[in-house]
C-alpha cells in the first residue's frame, strides 16, 4: 500500500514537472502567483520564478524553546518522539461539511503547535505542548490560543500549556506526561 502511494506521488510529480517544462512563459517573463498557484485574475499558470528573495533563518528555536526541546527529548520514554513547530493544518483532518471547510481551514491556517508528541512506530499523535510566554498575554494571541484549544479539544488530542517563565526539567516533564504517555510495552495498536 505504501509502495503504491509512493509510486503514485512520484508519477504525479513527474507529470507536473513535464507540464511546467512545456509551458512557455508569456513574453519571456515570469508571472506572479498567489498562494493557490494562480496568476492575478485567477488564471492558472505554471511559470516558476528563477529566484525567490529568501534566506535561511539564523535560528529555528528561541533560546527557551531550544532548551525546552532538549528537556522534553530527555523526558520521553522509549517509543515516543517529539516534533517541533507542527502546523495545525498538517495535524488535523477537517471533517466539516463542504460549505464549512473553508472557514475551518482559515481558522487553522498559519497556526502551529510548539511540540507534538507521537507514539512509534506509527507516529500517532498522542499529545501536544504549547509554551506560553509573555506574548500569550495579549488579546490577539489569546484569541489564537482559544482557536488552538478548541481544535485540540474537538479532535480529542491533549494540548498541555506550560509557561516559559517556569523551570522545566526532564523529571518534571516526565511526571507531567505520565498520564498521557504509556510505556511502550503497555501500548496497544489500534
Amino acid at each position: 500500500m505504501l509502495l503504491l502511494l509512493i509510486v503514485l506521488v512520484v508519477a504525479l510529480l513527474a507529470a507536473v514537472l513535464i507540464i511546467i517544462k512545456r509551458a512557455p512563459a508569456q513574453n519571456g517573463q515570469v508571472q506572479a502567483h498567489n498562494d493557490q498557484g494562480a496568476a492575478p485574475g485567477g488564471r492558472s499558470t505554471s511559470a516558476v520564478p528563477d529566484h525567490l528573495d529568501v534566506v535561511v533563518k539564523g535560528f529555528f528555536f528561541s533560546r527557551s524553546e531550544g532548551h525546552f526541546f532538549h528537556m522534553l527529548e530527555q523526558a520521553l520514554p522509549p517509543g515516543y518522539r517529539v516534533f517541533p513547530n507542527v502546523r495545525l493544518n498538517d495535524l488535523f483532518l477537517i471533517t466539516a461539511p463542504p460549505q464549512q471547510r473553508q472557514a475551518t481551514y482559515a481558522r487553522l491556517r498559519d497556526k502551529h503547535v510548539d511540540f507534538l508528541i507521537v507514539s512509534l512506530p506509527d507516529h500517532r499523535p498522542v499529545a501536544a505542548i504549547e509554551l506560553d510566554g509573555k506574548s500569550h498575554d495579549n488579546s490577539k494571541q489569546q484569541y489564537r490560543d482559544a482557536v488552538k484549544d478548541t481544535a485540540f479539544r474537538s479532535a480529542g488530542l491533549p494540548l498541555l500549556r506550560l509557561r516559559t517563565e517556569e523551570t522545566h526539567t526532564p523529571g518534571s516533564l516526565t511526571a507531567l506526561l505520565r498520564q498521557h504517555l504509556q510505556p511502550a510495552e503497555r501500548r496497544t495498536v489500534a
